[in-house]
């Protein structure tokens, strides 16, 4: 279920009824109940997993607050997030560093096997432990107190909506809406089944359409024209962003159903003006978080040119490895880490239109180019990719056709290529519209005829063999 869309989205029907049949106190017990069993139809023993984790920093959170500043305090912090990290470290990053030690001997002169544990990594694990972590820091920073309601707390952390890819909430803006009540919302309502149909038009339209097209360029570019390979890197690029803030948009929406507020996660990064403007656009969940509990208590930008240089370049490398274990995740924060230390300031309002434009365009190819490390297996495939994608690209008749012949492997690829081109653009003109059109001083926006032409397309064009999300695995 964790892993299909459309049963998870049947799995929230269900939900609905039995949530707004219940009291308005029990509402809550609803969510963690559904939670629990959404969770538990992927793993029981990842249930356990989250459940403890959930509770130990729970506990946690109490003890930091009843301690008084100093070791004590700063003891229990420790004690509450190293369990969770070592935890994130064993399933997610184990076998990434005894492999990487290995080779550092081997350079070395030294040969030793890699201990490779056969570990399934939980379901969004990188997503709950961050929740718990900032909960916890929040704690002892004073900016919240513990939560007394336990139950609220499980639900915050196993939120099913957010459990499989995010966004990352902060513990105040649910919790709080637990506290206030759970009531039914008829704008709200409203508003979550556009942003649900939003985000299928992206997932299931533009996304799953792209990716078969984007697996086999990747999996071997030297058997495509250089011309496949750059078509590839900017399907990627939308694909990437149209599954993950597609379910950015599902998620939010489910909640929206249940009566509750999430943060936005995404808002039109591609018309990002800069570098530093995709970074406040982009998963900004994410963003948020390494901001607040990394890159500020590593000291933020009120230092040194130096140190600041070294908190920003820190702060995306832990990005690039949050992603995944992986050094391409690694070299991909680095890129961006040196890209916005390189970038000056600027303001909103001193460029104009047509500057913007041009700005607009050279971040899109600059952080299309970085996806490139993202998605490669390796670093040197990413460079064998790159440098196949300079040399062998072509405008020649042959190369164009067999640049689109991955889409379908046969004389159908023009259609769907022209199919995926023309919901890219229809994208480009809703986006657009939030960006410089009416929508733009808003968060979420979507008239009826948008609403009208994406349900209509995804009913009649969606692609629904494609099951996942990028994101979920990381």
């Amino acid at each position: 279920m964790a892993s299909n869309i459309m049963l998870t989205l049947l799995f929230l029907g269900v939900v609905l009824a039995v949530y707004y049949l219940a009291p308005s106190r029990m509402r809550w017990g609803v969510l963690l109940a559904a939670s629990l069993i959404f969770y538990a139809s992927a793993s029981h023993w990842m249930l356990l997993l989250a459940g403890g984790s959930a509770c130990w920093s729970w506990f946690a959170g109490m003890k930091i607050e009843k301690s008084e500043m100093g070791k004590e305090k700063r003891g229990w912090l420790l004690l509450g997030i190293l369990p969770l990290l070592g935890v994130l470290f064993l399933f997610k990053y184990f076998n990434f560093f005894s492999a990487s030690f290995c080779s550092l001997l081997e350079l070395a002169g030294l040969s030793a096997d890699p201990l490779v544990l056969k570990l399934l990594l939980p379901l969004g694990i990188s997503y709950y432990t961050f929740k718990m972590i900032s909960y916890e820091a929040d704690i002892y920073m004073g900016k919240r107190e513990c939560e007394p309601h336990m139950g609220y707390y499980l639900t915050y952390v196993l939120f099913f909506p957010q459990i499989l890819s995010g966004p990352i909430e902060r513990s105040e803006s649910l919790l709080n809406q637990f506290h206030q009540g759970l009531s039914y919302d008829g704008e709200l309502f409203e508003e979550g089944l556009k942003r649900i149909i939003l985000g299928l038009f992206k997932k299931m339209v533009i996304a799953n359409r792209l990716s078969s097209y984007v697996d086999a360029v990747f999996a071997a570019p030297g058997n495509y024209p250089g011309l496949a390979a750059v078509l590839a890197a900017f399907f990627y690029s939308f694909q990437l962003y149209c599954d993950f803030s597609g379910y950015s948009d599902i998620a939010i929406g489910m909640g929206n159903l249940l009566g509750l507020r999430s943060m936005q996660n995404f808002r039109c990064p591609y018309f990002a003006g800069n570098i530093r403007e995709f970074w406040s656009r982009w998963h900004i969940s994410l963003s948020g978080w390494l901001r607040d509990y990394v890159y500020i208590p590593l000291g933020g930008g009120r230092v040194s040119w130096a140190k600041r240089g070294r908190n920003l370049l820190l702060t995306f490398l832990a990005s690039g490895l949050w992603h995944g274990d992986n050094w391409t995740f690694v070299v991909w924060g680095g890129i961006h880490g040196v890209w916005n230390l390189c970038s000056p300031k600027r303001k909103k309002d001193t460029v104009n239109l047509p500057g913007r434009l041009w700005g607009t365009l050279a971040t899109f190819l600059g952080v299309t180019l970085a996806w490139v490390f993202f998605r490669a297996e390796s670093i040197s495939g990413a460079f064998f990719y790159l440098g196949h994608a300079v040399r062998g690209f072509s405008l020649s008749f042959s190369d164009i056709q067999n640049s689109i012949l991955p889409f379908t492997g046969d004389n159908t690829c023009a259609a769907y290529f022209l199919t995926a081109c023309f919901f890219l653009l229809l994208l480009f003109l809703y986006e657009w519209g939030q960006v410089y059109g009416k929508g733009k001083d808003k968060d979420f926006s979507l008239s009826y005829f948008w609403l009208a032409v994406m349900g209509i397309s995804v009913a009649l064009f969606g692609v629904f063999g494609v099951s996942g999300f990028l994101y979920a695995q990381f």
